[in-house]
């Protein structure tokens, strides 16, 4: 009888106890954020539906506030208990649709309709498409060719490109003591995966390969030359059509680091020049060839705060800065006219300072 009674206790003590820690966190005061439009419209300049996933910390409790800019505000939070059990109610990196959509054992790629989570095996390759319109998955397993080798699991696979119903991936492998690529193209509706058929050379053991962007007429890549000490010694930008490969003197002239953009018809280099408080961006047309390069001057918050995080969807160029400890701004240029289409501020009513920008992303 005592030792129920005993357990009673406990349990009555557990469920004190509970119930006043999840009452005290619930009376914690976090972000509250509005969208505020200062100028250019949300739908007039046709904006890609960016999303940032802002995290805000108050004793101990997170809060993740998924802010678009259209205005909306989807709000979710987890304490140290939470944080403990796990807190499968809202994902950080991916929304709350897709939050079962990725594996520990996965690599996640996107473009702007579609999620990947691939998984390779040493003869095959599990893919997963999830349709950010939709919200539908399709998922597939695809045999590798006889003669390609691969890796295992996480950080082995990235898609560069899709075209239609094709998609270029790079295959990272580590093997032998060094690491070795190939980029590959997947026809998701044949089933059938293949080797790109390339003109440069096998990487070498001081050799990194990235492609930048991948298609039936060209692949452009990026390749790091590495010394002894594991040290990049040299960078060069490559343009390989089958037959031949030949580096793009206009992107090495150039020293800076580019990416691909959109569907990978121009590549982007774009620094922070803190001596004259500008953002400055290049753009390389692999098409035409041509070098275009534009500025826009920072704000003095900006430059104080000295936090910019940025991204890219079609031809803009959105870049997020903080104004202060607790709201950010919001700036959209066109990379091709160099004009600011659309500035917005994030404002925090409840201006918590402990908050900062985990991700952001487009589409859904």
């Amino acid at each position: 009888m005592r030792r129920f009674q005993y357990l009673v206790m406990l349990l009555v003590i557990c469920l004190v106890s509970l119930t006043s820690y999840y009452g005290y966190t619930a009376t914690i005061q976090t972000a509250d954020y509005t969208v505020e439009h200062i100028t250019g419209d949300v739908k007039g300049t046709k904006l890609a539906k960016l999303h940032l996933i802002l995290q805000s910390t108050a004793k101990g409790k997170n809060v993740y506030s998924d802010v678009s800019l259209d205005g909306t505000i989807k709000k979710n939070g987890d304490n140290y208990l939470e944080g403990i059990l796990g807190n499968r109610a809202f994902n950080p990196i991916l929304k709350t649709d897709a939050k079962d959509f990725l594996r520990a054992d996965e690599t996640l790629s996107e473009d702007d309709d579609y999620l990947y989570g691939i998984r390779t095996a040493e003869q095959e390759l599990e893919l997963k498409m999830w349709d950010k319109q939709t919200k539908r998955m399709t998922g597939m397993t695809l045999p590798f060719p006889s003669n390609v080798k691969t890796g295992y699991g996480t950080g082995s696979v990235r898609v560069i490109n899709r075209m239609d119903k094709t998609l270029y991936i790079q295959v990272d492998a580590y093997r032998k003591n060094h690491e070795t690529n190939q980029l590959m193209q997947v026809d998701y509706q044949q089933k059938k995966i293949k080797p790109v058929r390339l003109a440069s050379p096998a990487i070498k053991k001081n050799e990194f390969r990235n492609y930048l962007t991948a298609g039936p007429d060209r692949v452009i890549y990026r390749q790091l030359f590495i010394d002894e000490n594991q040290v990049g010694t040299k960078d060069e930008y490559f343009e390989d059509d089958g037959k031949r490969v030949s580096p793009i003197q206009k992107l090495n002239e150039e020293n800076q680091l580019f990416i691909a953009m959109g569907n990978g018809e121009r590549l982007i280099a774009y620094n922070e020049n803190e001596g004259k408080n500008e953002l400055q961006w290049t753009v390389y047309d692999t098409v035409t060839k041509q070098v275009t390069k534009d500025v826009i001057k920072l704000e003095a918050a900006e430059k104080k705060m000295g936090s910019i995080n940025e991204a890219f969807a079609d031809n803009q160029f959105y870049f997020v800065s903080k104004m202060n400890a607790s709201d950010y701004q919001i700036r959209v240029v066109d990379i091709l006219s160099g004009d600011v289409i659309y500035v917005g501020q994030i404002r925090d009513k409840n201006q918590v300072k402990s908050s900062s920008i985990i991700t952001s992303f487009f589409g859904y």
